[in-house]
């Protein structure tokens, strides 16, 4: 087969792949599917870089490569390409690379039994359209507790390293969330109360003038800004509505969303407003100068 055929080969090989992927996704999107790479940032977030230590050259399967480092994006998780800006790196990888092998290592980081990419996206999508299922690779690994819980997907795994690395970072074993980064988010507030002059934290600044310690800082938020928080939402009954969530997760989900609520807030009736709610099937909001 000449130059020119391979390359127009790798073409039409590529806008199949691509409608594939493009299809794929908009199904996934209604059907609520976790086809998407899983971006790596967050799981150096949360472990640090810091714990990686050179792995050598591997042997890798790829269904195991589940993430990017910075191309979560491009590709999904089976490396369909999902932009067509890399159609000319895709078919140019395609037709130089021998079917034979050779193939330059790719470069991946290892966290648990999973791998994301650092370099070598475009060879991982060739390799898995040409219906490889193992590709060399030089690895970095992340250390990782060693007891976690057993997980049947990545989602599950990550999670819970997530939720391990927020207890062991904060002792605050008491503090659940069900929503994946929520740990995360819980340790950019403390971060947020250690650093900033929010009142909640004036006190605790004129005590410690050359900053505040993390261990401080974790006690200082949750008593002064989490723990309040969580007791008004306990307190409301709320949470009786949504068995399966968290008043953790209810906590995050009002900050999340507080913007909108405080432009909102305009509708809403203040309690002395309100002369008399009936209790009733009729009654959409019953308020109380107790609530």
């Amino acid at each position: 087969m000449s130059d020119l055929s391979v390359r127009h080969e790798s073409i039409r090989q590529f806008d199949r792949l691509y409608r594939k992927g493009f299809f794929k996704r908009l199904l996934g999107s209604l059907k609520h599917h976790r086809n998407r790479l899983i971006p790596f940032r967050d799981i150096k977030e949360t472990i640090g870089v810091g714990a990686a230590y050179h792995a050598g050259i591997q042997i890798v399967e790829i269904s195991k490569i589940i993430g990017s480092e910075n191309r979560f994006e491009d590709f999904d998780r089976t490396f369909l390409p999902l932009k067509k800006s890399n159609k000319a790196k895709w078919v140019s990888v395609n037709t130089s690379l021998s079917p034979s092998g050779g193939w330059p290592l790719v470069s991946l980081y290892k966290v648990g039994e999973y791998y994301f990419v650092q370099d070598g996206h475009h060879r991982i999508s060739v390799a898995r359209n040409a219906g490889q299922h193992f590709i060399d690779a030089e690895v970095l690994e992340l250390k990782v507790p060693p007891d976690l819980p057993e997980s049947s997907a990545p989602e599950e795994f990550f999670f819970n390293l997530e939720e391990r690395m927020f207890h062991n970072r904060t002792g605050l074993s008491d503090i659940h969330v069900t929503i994946p980064g929520g740990y995360l988010e819980l340790l950019h507030l403390i971060g947020c109360f250690r650093c900033s002059r929010c009142p909640s934290s004036r006190e605790i600044h004129q005590q410690c003038p050359d900053g505040i310690p993390w261990e401080e800082a974790v006690r200082g938020w949750y008593r002064n800004c989490f723990s309040p928080a969580v007791q008004k939402i306990e307190r409301s009954g709320i949470m009786r509505r949504f068995k399966r969530k968290t008043s953790a997760d209810l906590y995050l989900w009002l900050l999340a969303n507080l913007k909108v609520l405080r432009k909102a807030a305009c509708f809403v009736p203040q309690p002395h407003e309100v002369l008399k709610a009936k209790k009733g099937p009729e009654s959409f909001f019953y308020f109380s100068e107790k609530t």
